[in-house]
C-alpha cells in the first residue's frame, strides 16, 4: 500500500509537467471536474501512503545528534517558504519556487533524521520532485502572471512560519505518530 500510495501521488503530480497531457485532461473534464480530480487522486496517494508507512529498525546511515538541535529551525525555513508560495512576497519573486524549495528542505530534514529504508523512499521520492519540478519548470521557461510583491506578505510568510513550525513541533506526535525532542 506504501508503494502504491507514492507510485499514485507522485503519478498524478506529474502531469503537469506534460502541458499537452493536462490540456487534454482539462478540456475534457473541464477546469473545476479537472482540479478535483486531481485532489481526490492525491488525496487517496496521500492517505495510502500514510497508512503503509512503517518505520523500519534497518538503518541505512547512521543519524547525528546534533542535527535534532537544528531541526526546528530548518523546518521554520521550510514553512515559511511554503507559506510564500501562496502569496504576492519578494520571496516568491526572488526564488521563483518556493513551494518546491520547501518540500525540498523539509525532505532533506526528514532524509537527515529518518535513515530507514521506507523513509528514505518515501522523502527521497519528496526531493527528487521538488528538484524535477525546479529544473522543468526553468527549462519550460513559462511565462507567470505578474503581480506586484508586498513585504507585508513577506512578514506574514514568517508570522505563519513561526505559527505552523510550533504547531507542528509540538503536536508532530498526533500528526505522525513520531515524537519529537
Amino acid at each position: 500500500m506504501f508503494i502504491t500510495g507514492i507510485i499514485i501521488f507522485f503519478g498524478i503530480h506529474l502531469i503537469p509537467f506534460f502541458p499537452r497531457t493536462k490540456s487534454i485532461l482539462r478540456t475534457r473534464l473541464g477546469e473545476n471536474p479537472y482540479m478535483g480530480t486531481f485532489s481526490l487522486i492525491s488525496l487517496i496517494g496521500l492517505i495510502m501512503i500514510i497508512f503503509g508507512y512503517e518505520s523500519e529498525i534497518d538503518n541505512l546511515y547512521s543519524i547525528y545528534s546534533y542535527i535534532y538541535a537544528y531541526s526546528e529551525y530548518v523546518m521554520f525555513f521550510s514553512l515559511t517558504f511554503l507559506v510564500a508560495a501562496y502569496l504576492p512576497t519578494y520571496l516568491k519573486k526572488i526564488t521563483k519556487h518556493p513551494m518546491s524549495i520547501g518540500i525540498g528542505i523539509w525532505a532533506l530534514l526528514h532524509l537527515a533524521t529518518n535513515p530507514d529504508i521506507n523513509s528514505v523512499i518515501l522523502f527521497g521520492a519528496f526531493l527528487a520532485y521538488s528538484i524535477l519540478d525546479i529544473l522543468v519548470s526553468e527549462f519550460k521557461k513559462e511565462e507567470k502572471k505578474l503581480y506586484e510583491a508586498k513585504i507585508l506578505y513577506d512578514v506574514l510568510s514568517v508570522v505563519v512560519g513561526v505559527l505552523i513550525t510550533s504547531l507542528a513541533y509540538n503536536y508532530h506526535e498526533y500528526l505522525s505518530g513520531v515524537q519529537l525532542g
